[in-house]
């Protein structure tokens, strides 16, 4: 208790000195009952408020962040599938690729034997029209030698 008259002392040598009167202890109790008013009806709603809105941008935050970690996550899961994917298009593509090569070189080496058929054919035929030309070369020949003889020994 001698902390509090000591304190009250040294407030009323203060007020003493500061030339103030009775008024100021009206003021004192005004003030006090004006900021417990605001305090009350004006800063504890806008301090709530702004505690609540501290914590949804908190929550908000870590919200993001979970969403940015999802994001990357799906990203690397789509780079992966998309690798995978583009890995069995590029084998069902080579695949497919050496069925047509493979197709195409038995294409073209039937084409070949065909094309060597038909030369050979072509060769032969030739071979034979040439012998027949011969042979008719041959006869025609003995025919203009013989209507030859003939005429130079009825003419001369």
């Amino acid at each position: 208790m001698e902390i509090f008259s000591k304190i009250a002392e040294i407030v009323t040598q203060i007020l003493v000195q500061l030339h103030a009167n009775y008024t100021v202890y009206f003021q004192l109790v005004i003030f006090i009952v004006a900021i417990s008013f605001l305090t009350v009806v004006v800063y504890n709603p806008y301090f709530k408020a702004a505690d609540k809105r501290f914590q949804k941008t908190k929550g908000a935050d870590a919200v993001a962040k979970d969403a940015a970690a999802e994001a990357k996550n799906l990203q690397l899961v789509y780079q992966t599938k998309a690798r995978e994917v583009n890995n069995k298009i590029r084998d069902i593509y080579d695949a497919e690729k050496n069925k047509a090569l493979k197709k195409s070189a038995d294409i073209l080496a039937q084409a070949k034997i065909q094309a060597d058929e038909a030369a050979t054919k072509a060769r032969k035929n030739i071979d034979d029209q040439m012998k027949a030309a011969d042979a008719e070369i041959a006869k025609i020949s003995q025919d203009i030698a013989q209507t030859l003889t003939t005429k130079f020994e009825q003419g001369l």
